[in-house]
């Protein structure tokens, strides 16, 4: 018993020691206004500098939207009716079928020359979707170039989401 009673007041002197001795918690001076520190973002959202702005100002990111959309608008119809503007010839091996289409892969003409049609149905039908195919082919690699031309306008780096 003796000694659980010198451990308990060991204890609680140990304890008491500590409370009295724990540092005084300093209260907290107010600072003017004219001494804090002030921190201004200059280079984020473009600090004012015509760039950005508070990306959080709803008004502001749906009028930008609305332009973005509107420049895409127009590009795009200007590449498609220069598309529809555009001719390809497409021809067979021979250069006796030739195959006129457009940039948006409408045909527009036929021209057969005499030695193809005096070759026969099946020669003539053979060349004529040679000559269909080239054009054709001609005609989608001159979209592809239009299309990119187009995403460097837009600024969309590598034709990204326009099939390229």
């Amino acid at each position: 018993l003796d000694f659980t009673k010198m451990a308990l007041s060991c204890r609680s002197a140990c304890f008491r020691t500590a409370v009295q001795t724990r540092p005084q918690a300093r209260r907290a001076v107010p600072v003017p206004a004219s001494r804090r520190p002030v921190m201004t973002v200059k280079a984020l959202f473009g600090g004012g500098q015509g760039g950005g702005g508070n990306p959080f100002d709803m008004k502001n990111l749906m009028e930008s939207v609305k332009k973005a959309q509107q420049m895409v608008q127009v590009e795009t119809q200007r590449v498609q009716q220069e598309l529809a503007n555009t001719e390809f010839e497409g021809y067979d091996e021979d250069e006796t079928v030739r195959v006129v289409m457009t940039g948006n892969q409408e045909p527009k003409s036929v021209d057969l020359t005499k030695e193809a049609i005096d070759a026969g149905a099946e020669e003539l039908s053979r060349r004529l979707t040679m000559a269909m195919k080239d054009a054709h082919a001609k005609s989608v690699a001159g979209m592809k170039e239009k299309m990119k031309d187009l995403a460097k306008t837009l600024g969309i780096p590598g034709g990204a989401g326009l099939g390229m």
